[in-house]
Parts: C-alpha cells; structure tokens; sequence
C-alpha cells in the first residue's frame, strides 16, 4: 500500500516532462519548417511573420498596417514574406500579374469574416460569383447612374457647405468644424439616399450621428477578426469590443429601418437588388444577401469617399500654393455655384482632377493590402516569383503609392506631378487607389464626382484654413511620434482598419469676399 501511494504520484509527475517533450518538439519542428523548408521561406520579411499572423492582428488593432507594411518594404526590400502564407509585393508588374492578370484569383478566405450576415460584394471569395454579383450592382454604381443621381448629389453638396458655416457674423471666420465628422455625415447621407431612395440625414439631425463612430468601431473589431479569427472562439470579440458591438447592432437597426422604408419606393440601388434575377435560372437574391449587400454598400460608399475628402481639405489647408492655384482655377471658370455641375466645365478643371489624384495617391481610402489566393492545383507567377497553391499574394497600396520609384518625393503633396507639363512624373500603372481589374472599386464613380462636386463647391465658396490652435494639429502627422510613418507633420494620418479611418483635420471657414475676387 505505501509503496503504490509512492508510486502514483511519481507516475504522474513522470507523464508531464513526455507531454511538454512532445509539444516541444512539435513547436519546433513548427519553427523549423517556416523557416527553413515552407514555400516561402526564402522571402525576407518580419521574424514573427513567419510563424503567426499575430503581428498584423495587433498592427490592424493598431491602426498602422499599412504603415508597417509600408516599413517593411524599407527594411527588407520589394517582395516581402509578411505572414506565413502572405507574400506582398512593392513592384508595378506584381501589381499588374495579381490583380489585373490575375482575375481569376479567389478573394482570401479572411475576408469571410468582415461580411455583415451574409456573402456581399466586398466579401465574396469567388471570382464567379462576385462577376454574378457586379453585374446586378453595378449598374446602380455606372457613369449613366451617377448622371442620373447627380441632381440629388448636388442638394447634398449645398446642405454640406451651408452647414459649414453655421453662425451668422459679419464674414468672418466661423468656427472651428471637425471635418472628420461633418464628412462623414455629407457622406452617409449622400450613400443612404442612393442605395435606400432618401439620406439618413446626418447634415440635418443629430439623431443619428452616431452612426460614424459606429461604422469605426465595427470595421476596428472586424480588422481584428480579419487576422484573429480565433478570437470568436468563445465570443471573445464580444468581451474585447463590448461598445463597438453595441453600435454595430444599432447600425443594424438603422439599416433595417431604411429598407423597410425604400420598400414604398423605387429608382434606388436596393430596388434593383431586390428585383433582379438571374438570366439563367431565374433566381434573385435572398432577403439575406439584399440585406448584407445594402449594409456594406453604405458602409464602404461612406468611409472611402469620407476619407478623401478629410484629406483633401487637409491638404489644401496645409499647402498653400496647391490652395491658392486650386481657387483660381475654380474661380475663373464658375461664374456662380449654381454652374458647378458635370460637364465641359468641370472637365476643364484640370487641377482639381490632380488635387483628387493627388490625395488618393499619398492618403487612399484603402491603404491596406488587398489580398487573393492561389487555389489548390494552381501555381501563379508575380513578377517572376512563382507561388505555390495555398498561399497569398497582394500588394500594399499605401506602400507602392509611397515608393520613389513610381512617385518622386513620394512623402510631399504635390498635384502638379498628374500634369503633361510636369517633371515630376508619376507612374499611372502603379496608381490604384481603387483597386484594379474586375474587383475594382464599384463605386469609383460616385466617388469622383462626390469629390469634385464637393471640393469645387467649397473653394468656390469658402476661404478655409487649419487654426493656429493645438486643435489644427488634428490629423496631422508629429516630428517626434513614436509610431514609424507618423512623423511627416504635412500628411494626413490614416487608421487603417480595412478601410481608412480617419480624425480630423480642424478647419475654419470664412465666406470668400466677392468684392475683391479674381
């Protein structure tokens, strides 16, 4: 009996170093593996990439992927292993082979994780099916649509730039306008009118303006989501983002909202998804699909062109002589508001088309790196690498907007390099703020005119500037911020969590004196 009760114990002790032996080994031969014999192993990249996507879920966390995307290129070279299944490349012909030669890549699973119910537009993996998909959407989306919208579009534009400057003075400035915000509302409300047949009214009413900080929250929980997917093991997500889950269920019921009251209209892009049906089979969209559609349509229509033009207005602020040879180009050729319209005009503004490039160039919506995966049985080849099935490949869009190679002073505004006349040539093959090929940016349409129509109406109207406060500061990159990618005090700082987020800039208005103009 004693010598059993002796025995048992040390069994047991026994039994733990074999158990730790073998997860040792495990780990090691783990390690081993991606560092010596995976597909990509020979492709430099971070230490802790080759192991775990760890990393990138606290830089999307963070804020700053595209920026550590962007550092990593400085560091390691044009082709870097960034993940253990990721490789990114920093070249114009990678971008070209993955997402312009390459069409029939799937879409990476990961993306799964950001749908909002169900498969939508933005989420879908198959080539096939968001073909299917893009062909009932974009329609609604298309350069005749937006004509046909744009009348709606341009109320949206005054309403903006009337609540800019709210206080009735002598002329002088008004005051101090967080862009951030008061975009963001122009934006939702111009993406809900289009999509559900009448604006949220964010401009009009506080009642829902919240539904910014909302939509924020949700896309920083779902970057998360995107490289952590583990975390909705036991709704961990739910424990870390309890705020931001919150308002992701009141931007649900607001969405519910809108699309019980489009169902007593018609002429709006929900209309068209409803209705539309698969020449084939017959079949239209579930009520599921309509509805997840219409909650990432509005969601990405507003972020992306939101940001743009934060970071337009930025920029015109902070560089002087981009402001005052936008204004007289505006100036000259608008003899009033009410001729800022589409058309020849506008066409003549070839400065503010290059103001536009310019800011999706050095700050796009999508700073990240949208990724595609090479299916089983399948090899592909970017830029000379061959990459074997079951692994990713992308291009960080940030960063190659940001290489020297295609874009001279890559950190300096300067729209003058988009003109003929220009030394400072850039690279159109390497601009992509939209994306390229067939999953291009649906919504690139709208987004340009949104930003021309509203850029055109504001300098026309306004004189603005950043205050000379701590509050003007807002957006803006600081000399001695510890974050790398953060320091240029001349770029409009982006968060990225799939898309921008933005804070920020603090501008003051001041009608223009049309005594003295031109």
């Amino acid at each position: 009996m004693d010598e059993l009760s002796l025995a048992l114990p040390f069994s047991a002790v026994s039994r733990i170093p074999v158990g730790i032996g073998i997860l040792l080994l495990a780990v090691l031969g783990y390690v081993i593996y991606q560092t010596y014999f995976h597909p990509l192993a020979k492709y430099p990249g971070p230490w802790l990439g080759k192991f775990t996507e760890a990393g990138a879920a606290y830089h999307a966390v963070k804020g700053d992927l595209h920026l550590h995307i962007w550092w990593c290129h400085q560091r390691y070279g044009p082709v870097i292993r960034y993940t253990p299944n990721l490789v990114i490349f920093n070249t114009e012909s990678g971008l070209k082979d993955i997402y312009v030669r390459g069409k029939d890549l799937r879409k990476d699973v990961h993306y799964g994780v950001i749908q909002l119910g169900t498969k939508n537009l933005l989420t879908v993996t198959s080539p096939k099916e968001h073909a299917k998909r893009s062909k009932i959407i974009g329609p609604g989306f298309s350069s005749t649509a937006m004509r046909e919208f744009e009348p709606k579009l341009v109320e949206h534009v005054w309403k903006f730039r009337d609540a800019l400057y709210p206080t009735k003075t002598d002329g002088g400035w008004g005051p101090p306008m967080v862009m951030s915000e008061w975009c963001s509302y122009f934006a939702f409300d111009v993406i809900t009118d289009l999509v559900f047949g009448k604006a949220c009214d964010l401009l009009g009413s506080q009642e829902h303006q919240c539904t910014v900080y909302d939509i924020s929250g949700m896309m920083k929980r779902l970057s998360l989501l995107m490289y952590a997917p583990y975390v909705f093991l036991g709704r961990l997500d739910k424990k870390l983002f309890k705020d931001e889950v919150r308002g992701m269920k009141r931007y649900h019921r607001l969405v519910n909202n809108m699309m019980t009251d489009a169902a007593s209209m018609s002429g709006h892009v929900l209309s068209r998804l409803t209705s539309a049906r698969d020449s084939v089979t017959g079949r239209g969209l579930s009520d599921v699909d309509v509805y997840s559609e219409a909650a990432m349509l509005a969601v990405a229509g507003s972020d992306s062109t939101s940001v743009s033009l934060c970071a337009s207005l930025f920029y015109l602020a902070t560089c002087p002589h981009a402001y005052s040879k936008l204004a007289h180009e505006i100036r000259s050729i608008f003899p009033s508001p009410e001729d800022i319209r589409t058309g020849p005009l506008l066409q003549q503004c070839t400065y503010l088309q290059a103001c536009i490039k310019e800011t999706l160039r050095i700050s796009p919506a999508v700073a990240g790196c949208p990724y595609r995966r090479v299916e089983k049985g399948d090899t592909l080849i970017v830029d000379g690498n061959v990459i074997p099935a079951g692994c990713s490949v992308g291009t960080g869009i940030y960063s190659i907007h940001h290489n020297p190679t295609y874009f001279p002073r890559p950190d300096a505004f300067l729209p003058e390099r988009w003109l003929d006349d220009d030394p400072l040539d850039a690279s159109a093959a390497a601009y992509t703020p939209f994306s390229q090929g067939s999953r291009a940016c649906i919504g690139r349409h709208l987004a340009q005119m949104e930003l021309q129509l509203a850029l055109a109406h504001l300098v026309w109207s306004y004189d603005f500037r950043r205050p000379d406060t701590t509050a003007g500061e807002m957006g803006a990159g600081h000399r001695g911020a510890a974050d790398v990618g953060r320091t240029n005090p001349n770029e409009f700082q982006l968060y990225d969590h799939i898309i921008s987020q933005k804070r920020g800039p603090v501008l003051q208005f001041r009608p223009r004196d049309l005594i003295h103009a031109n």
